[in-house]
């Protein structure tokens, strides 16, 4: 017969390992449903301020400009302070345009796998944005949490990506993106030396987005 006290403790493990799994599941719904409304909306146009950070410089980089993302892989990012510049990702072809010089603007288009800091970057911000859970996690570890979002109705997130690849483990610990409903607010990446980049944005209209030049 077996003693009353291990009889209890394996209920109570059982009934332990049932309430985490629930857990598990209502998370795993919270997060299809925040990657629902993510996906939703099938164009968003933002304002960016960006950083970047590392040993070898004495102040951060500051940039700043506007990015615009449709449906279902294209990303642009044009910075307009202190130069201007465009880089437009559309599947796995990268254009750059560089800023004038004596007349000419240069220009270039390469494969985003052969950049794994931007491809860490634009990756995960568009599977992000299309609503893509699959994409992303063919490509990352996805950590999901609820977070405080100041000023905001909606509940706050974050998402924590390690990534899968060894090529692109090799240039990136792992990048974060924060965002309050259907929108995203941050993105940070961490790279494997310990350089950091950290990305504001802020929705934009349309019709406030500035006109190419």
């Amino acid at each position: 017969m077996k003693h009353p006290l291990v009889t209890r403790r394996r209920v109570l493990a059982l009934i332990s390992l049932v309430s985490l799994s629930g857990r598990a599941l209502a998370t795993d719904d919270e997060l299809a449903r925040l990657f629902s409304e993510l996906g939703a909306r099938r164009e968003r146009q933002a304002r960016f301020n960006e950083r970047r950070f590392s040993a070898l410089l004495k102040a951060p980089i500051e940039s700043s400009g506007t990015l615009m993302f449709r449906a279902p892989d294209l990303l642009e990012k044009r910075t307009l302070e202190p130069q201007l510049e465009s880089v437009r990702i559309e599947g796995n072809v990268v254009t750059y345009e560089g800023a004038p010089r004596g007349g000419t603007v240069g220009k270039r288009t390469f494969a985003l796998s052969d950049a794994p800091l931007l491809a860490a970057l634009s990756e995960s911000l568009r599977a992000t944005l299309a609503g893509d859970l699959p994409a992303l996690q063919r490509h990352y570890d996805v950590s999901w949490s609820t977070v405080p979002a100041q000023g905001q109705a909606q509940k706050g997130w974050q998402l924590t990506l390690a990534p899968r690849e060894r090529a692109l483990r090799e240039a990136v610990a792992k990048v974060v993106l924060r965002g309050a409903g259907s929108e995203v607010s941050a993105v940070e990446v961490v790279e494997a030396g310990g350089d950091l980049t950290l990305m504001q944005i802020v929705p934009l209209s349309a019709s406030s987005v500035p006109a190419k030049k």
